[in-house]
């Protein structure tokens, strides 16, 4: 249940306020920056600055541009290695560098290695609100996953409190009550949703998944009808044009049109 869109940090938050950054530092932002646009690049210079003695900055660059290469089984040890090293050196970045290795690990299948990770993250007083409940929303798909709904549910309630406008938040929140089939809560969450992410092509899915479960068939049908307007192209449209064809393929025929054939 990967957003998510919603894969790392916003790599500028990850460079200390410093008056006058070191030369590390300084290094540390054009590998970011460099990681953004073209990671394959960013990879091996990360790679060879952390031979030279990089330190964790380098191993934290490094991690980053694996991850937005898509190479997640491979982040999660630099990450996690980058985040040990600076919790050693005091470094208030630790506990994102954890953040960042539970995200990685979500996307790589490890899901108790996500738990462990995202738990130092939020160990940590070093997080504002709206990064706890980023990694409250990954700490639920991670207890998800491994079926443990309880804790997932409790992480989501968390990140809700933490972050009203967290979107994220309250999408999962409503898949999550509707697969427990707690549907007045499904609904109570998706509407809050579709508030917050009134565009979102996910949202507009969930909720007719969320009508089509309390037997509303043409709200389903309006939804996922709305979720291709929104995005044609996007993997949700996908998915909408198939539940729109099971869905029609089920409705029976008007007596009429039944009769006329």
């Amino acid at each position: 249940m990967l957003l998510f869109p919603l894969f790392f940090l916003q790599a500028a938050s990850l460079v200390a306020a410093q008056p006058l950054p070191t030369l590390d530092e300084v290094q540390f932002a054009e590998c970011l920056t460099l990681a953004s646009k073209d990671p394959a690049s960013a990879i091996s210079s990360a790679s060879l600055w952390a031979q030279q003695k990089g330190g964790y900055l380098a191993r934290a660059c490094h991690g980053f541009a694996l991850a937005t290469d898509f190479k997640f089984d491979l982040a999660v040890p630099i990450l996690s290695e980058a985040a040990t090293l600076a919790e050693a050196k005091g470094d208030p970045r630790a506990a994102r560098f954890w953040a960042q290795a539970g995200n990685a690990a979500i996307a790589a299948g490890q899901a108790d290695i996500a738990v462990d990770a995202l738990g130092k993250a939020l160990a940590s007083n070093t997080l504002d609100n709206n990064e706890r409940a980023d990694s409250e929303v990954d700490r639920a798909r991670a207890f998800v996953a491994l079926g443990k709904n309880a804790d997932g549910e409790a992480a989501l309630a968390t990140a809700r409190q933490l972050a009203p406008e967290n979107g994220a938040a309250w999408l999962l929140s409503a898949t999550l009550a509707r697969r427990l089939n707690k549907l007045p809560d499904a609904l109570a969450f998706i509407q809050t949703a579709a508030a917050v992410l009134p565009s979102d092509p996910a949202v507009a899915l969930e909720a007719g998944n969320i009508a089509i479960a309390a037997g509303d068939d043409d709200t389903a049908r309006k939804q996922w009808e709305q979720t291709i307007k929104i995005a044609p192209n996007s993997r949700q449209a996908t998915t909408a044009r198939a539940q729109l064809a099971a869905l029609a393929a089920a409705t029976p025929a008007p007596k009429d049109e039944a009769q006329s054939r």
